[in-house]
């Protein structure tokens, strides 16, 4: 085995040691494709989540470049490496995934209390007909899939809560927390019939294609996440959204 020569060890050492911005001088934009989420990816570029992007990779040198599609068409995109990232998505085997999450992302159930009157955590669920948004795929979560659950796909919210309204066609509106309840407020939907429960929460990443440049984007994620928390901008981003920010994502 051919040893390294001490001028080529140095060398080597100094790219290892060198800070992510270094690294970023190819890359001058990323590009992501994502559902639009009232106060977190809304359609004029705002909300919670492009602001942690821009916040992340802006400094360094790199746009954010982003495009509104549908969940499973996001997915489809990312798969075939016409986008860099997607966001808010759980840990995949076929795609690439940061150390740290953007976000603690909470799952709620949403029903009428007349309907089911003794709630029970997850277990309630058991037997019960539950609903989500399409492509959210909540049957495949290792909470849910011990149960037997009885599930449907709506198009809308409009639909999913017209199902609760129907008696015999929903039990249950599954969704994100912080989404379900920005469309309570947001449509002033009076609430003494029903009744919101958190199921779980869990950390929620960005979601790279399988290609070296998500490699190096994810390096300077990590690297500037960090340092956007422990600053206090992280902190300053969730409070300028009034959402609920969740420091334990962040902290080793």
């Amino acid at each position: 085995m051919k040893k390294m020569r001490p001028v080529s060890a140095l060398i080597a050492m100094l790219v290892l040691l060198m800070p992510v911005s270094a690294f970023s001088e190819e890359i001058t934009s990323i590009k992501i494709v994502t559902p639009a989420w009232e106060s977190q990816t809304n359609e004029d570029g705002t909300g919670l989540l492009f602001d942690i992007v821009r916040n992340v990779y802006e400094p360094v040198g790199i746009k954010m470049e982003y495009e509104i599609v549908p969940w499973k068409r996001a997915e489809v995109m990312l798969a075939a490496k016409r986008a860099d990232a997607m966001l808010s998505a759980r840990k995949r085997k076929d795609r690439l995934t940061p150390e740290y999450p953007m976000w603690m992302e909470y799952t709620a159930a949403v029903f009428r209390k007349d309907n089911v009157t003794d709630w029970n955590g997850v277990k309630t669920l058991e037997g019960k007909k539950s609903i989500w948004l399409r492509g959210y795929d909540f049957h495949t979560d290792d909470k849910l899939k011990r149960l037997n659950l009885r599930w449907y796909e709506v198009d809308s919210y409009a639909q999913g809560w017209a199902m609760l309204n129907k008696k015999g066609r929903a039990d249950f509106f599954l969704d994100a927390l912080v989404d379900m309840s920005q469309y309570i407020r947001k449509n002033r939907i009076n609430m003494s019939q029903y009744q919101i429960e958190a199921l779980w929460g869990e950390p929620s990443y960005m979601s790279f294609a399988k290609t070296e440049k998500s490699d190096r984007l994810i390096k300077i994620y990590d690297e500037r996440i960090v340092k956007l928390f422990k600053s206090g901008e992280l902190k300053k981003l969730f409070d300028k959204w009034e959402i609920k920010y969740s420091p334990e994502a962040w902290q080793k």
